[in-house]
């Protein structure tokens, strides 16, 4: 009952002044991210061999001979010396005799080499809807694979467009930076420069998952969004003007925002939310001391005949799923149930060892939604299913105890051809 009490007392539906909350959704925003070949500058300081050689062979001992008797070395380990220097174009060398080359010279002056080197940067995160560079990509909400294209965000960009980075070279050059902090070579006297972006090396495509309210204003004429939590607010922002855009163009949840009515109208439910629990939930989340006496009230508000709050549903049909002994689902439509969000939500929370009963007043294809439901919880066989009278849109009826109504409201908003389906649940104790 404590976990009860703590998960409805942490809901909390953001305000938004001149819109009404009408449900909870996701949206999937794409991203691309790709590995990027360039072209960079390295600096290197200079070992003290390496400094002593280019001295001496800038004094005039250029004999390969001679540099061995007063270094005192072995030849070998002084010719790796030198065809090092050769590769970085320091010195040029011969059989027997070396030489300073312009970058020698500039590497005595300075104690260190500079080299143009191939590299790529591995995590270059793009966002191709606002052609932009995702920094901070770490603070994102990543996932590889989107099952319900209904919720992703639509967009249009061509997967090898190099011109796009380079558009955005400062934003590169920040990724590139924070990659080299992080395996820097300790033997770099300054950070690597990044000269040019030369190609696309690999490209993955992955999703931002947001999760987000949805409003209407008082009219029905506008909808808004907005995240669900604060964290999200900025990277909403980002998105939402294109979003409400893709919505209102029926490119993007168009499962929430249909072209068509209810196919009928369902009775209400006579009963109001209860402000005292609100309160009490209040005082319960606010007070970390004695709650006993509290949670004792709450408990006997929450098991009452009353209108859920917004967003209490999936709470409070965990609860049942976990404390009850079987239940009983009822439908009117069985397809039109099958194929909204309320199937696959319910049969994924309730347990299948449970079911009663699956009871439905239509359907004008049973094996079909019958396999749909299969999809979801396997064990619901066909003899679970059975045809009953009712005009309730959607009744889950759990120990003979209680009954959770869903009434579903057709709203008419933006156009005359868009409507959104608001179901509103109430708790009646048996």
């Amino acid at each position: 009952m404590d976990k009860l009490i703590g998960a409805m007392s942490n809901i909390n539906v953001r305000k938004n002044d001149g819109y009404f909350f009408i449900k909870r959704d996701e949206i999937y925003v794409p991203t691309i991210r790709t590995i990027l070949s360039i072209t960079k500058r390295s600096f290197y300081s200079l070992p003290l061999l390496d400094e002593i050689v280019l001295r001496l062979i800038n004094e005039g001992v250029q004999e390969i001979d001679e540099l061995v008797n007063i270094l005192g070395i072995d030849r070998k380990l002084l010719e790796v010396t030198l065809a090092d220097l050769s590769v970085k174009d320091v010195i040029y060398c011969t059989t027997n005799r070396c030489s300073l080359l312009a970058k020698g010279k500039q590497a005595l002056r300075e104690l260190r080499t500079v080299q143009r080197k191939k590299d790529t940067i591995k995590n270059v995160y793009l966002d191709p809807i606002n052609r932009k560079i995702i920094l901070e990509h770490e603070k994102y909400q990543f996932v590889d694979k989107v099952n319900v294209n209904d919720k992703k965000l639509d967009a249009e960009f061509e997967v090898n467009d190099i011109d796009i980075f380079k558009e955005n070279i400062d934003s590169v050059n920040r990724v590139f930076l924070d990659e080299m902090n992080i395996y820097n070579d300790k033997t770099k006297s300054e950070p690597d420069e990044l000269l040019s972006i030369d190609s696309i090396e690999n490209v993955y495509v992955k999703f931002v998952r947001i999760p987000i309210y949805i409003y209407i204003s008082s009219e029905g004429i506008d909808i808004d969004i907005m995240a669900v939590n604060k964290r999200n607010d900025s990277l909403l922002t980002l998105f939402k003007s294109e979003l409400i855009e893709q919505i209102r163009k029926k490119k993007v949840l168009k499962n929430t925002f249909v072209k068509y009515g209810l196919r009928k109208n369902f009775s209400g439910v006579d009963l109001e939310e209860n402000e005292k629990l609100k309160n009490d939930l209040q005082k319960f989340r606010k007070n970390k001391g004695d709650r006993d006496e509290l949670g004792r009230i709450i408990e006997t508000e929450i098991f009452s005949d009353r209108k859920l709050m917004d967003e209490e549903f999936e709470v409070l049909l965990k609860y049942f799923a976990d404390k009850c002994e079987k239940y009983k689902i009822i439908v009117y439509h069985l397809d039109d149930w099958t194929k909204s969000e309320w199937c696959s939500k319910i049969l994924s929370i309730l347990n299948s060892k449970k079911l009663f009963e699956v009871g439905y007043a239509e359907s004008y294809d049973f094996k079909k939604a019958h396999s749909i439901i299969q999809r979801i919880m396997p064990e619901c066989s066909r003899d679970k299913l059975a045809q009953v009278k009712t005009d309730c849109y959607l009744s889950l009826v759990f120990d003979e105890k209680y009954i959770i109504t869903g009434v579903p409201k057709d709203k008419v908003i933006i156009d005359s051809n868009t409507h959104i389906h608001q179901v509103e649940f109430y708790l009646q104790v048996m």
